[in-house]
């Protein structure tokens, strides 16, 4: 029976594969935080790095272009890069998903925190 080495398993590591490592932990934190629209589960990745460009008056739709012009032009970075192996770039997307992630879970967390206050 062959049993194929890391490098082999992870050479063929396919750009939507590294994508989707980015993307699906903050759909399912918005979708667990109560957010059920299709659209807004996909983008939710987006959020962490927008949220501070609205609190600088920043438009929601142009921080969500920003926010997606920095993280396509990243991605690119880490597809193209020679530097790492194709291990270092899975591990660099489930890295970068995860902390996002964290993150907007964190934002949705103040949110209902801030709900739940009283008004003075």
């Amino acid at each position: 029976m062959y049993i194929p080495t890391q490098e082999v398993r992870y050479s063929k590591v396919a750009r939507i594969t590294l994508f989707l490592c980015v993307m699906a932990p903050s759909a399912v934190v918005a979708w667990l935080g109560g957010i059920h629209g299709l659209l807004d589960c996909a983008i939710a990745f987006l959020w962490p790095l927008a949220l501070p460009l609205i609190y600088f008056n920043f438009t929601p739709l142009a921080s969500l272009c920003c926010s997606a012009l920095l993280q396509a032009s990243i991605f690119y970075c880490v597809v193209r890069s020679q530097r790492l192996t194709a291990r270092g770039k899975a591990t660099f997307a489930i890295t970068w998903g995860m902390l996002f992630a964290l993150i907007l879970r964190l934002a949705l967390a103040y949110q209902t925190w801030q709900s739940l206050m009283p008004v003075p």
